[in-house]
């Protein structure tokens, strides 16, 4: 902790309500993206980006306040990776961005532990409040 009250972190001082995204989208130009934009809100970082479950696998996902994950990735089923960031922290934030939102997918998603499923072409503001744990407009 610095002066401040702010956490430190590699040499960085990060705020303390700062939520640490692991962001798993298969389409790169997408996540890549996504993750600039997500990480220009003071209060969100994306702290890991995958684009395959093989590339989350050196992640601590312990440390994972929220997971944003695409459940059709290339080598797997995303849907796992949400079973076990739930596992391994139950306070994370489970959320599933698809292209696909059909009852199946959606109820798919709901068993695994996801709080919300949401579609690439929702605005980014909607996704900023799902990752918030905030109530998107349409439910206010």
């Amino acid at each position: 902790m610095d002066a401040r009250g702010a956490a430190v972190v590699g040499g960085t001082n990060v705020a303390e309500e700062t939520k640490r995204i692991l962001l798993v989208v298969h389409h790169n130009t997408f996540r890549e993206a996504l993750a600039m934009r997500l990480n220009q809100e003071e209060d969100l970082e994306v702290a890991w980006q995958a684009g395959s479950m093989t590339d989350t696998r050196d992640v601590h996902l312990d440390g994972v306040d929220v997971a944003l994950v695409d459940p059709l990735l290339p080598d797997g089923d995303g849907l796992e990776l949400i079973r076990e960031v739930s596992v391994a922290n139950p306070t994370a934030l489970a959320l599933v961005l698809s292209h696909k939102l059909d009852p199946a997918v959606y109820q798919k998603a709901l068993g695994a532990g996801a709080v919300e499923v949401l579609a690439t072409n929702a605005a980014l503001e909607e996704v900023i409040d799902a990752v918030r744990g905030s109530a998107t407009a349409d439910e206010e």
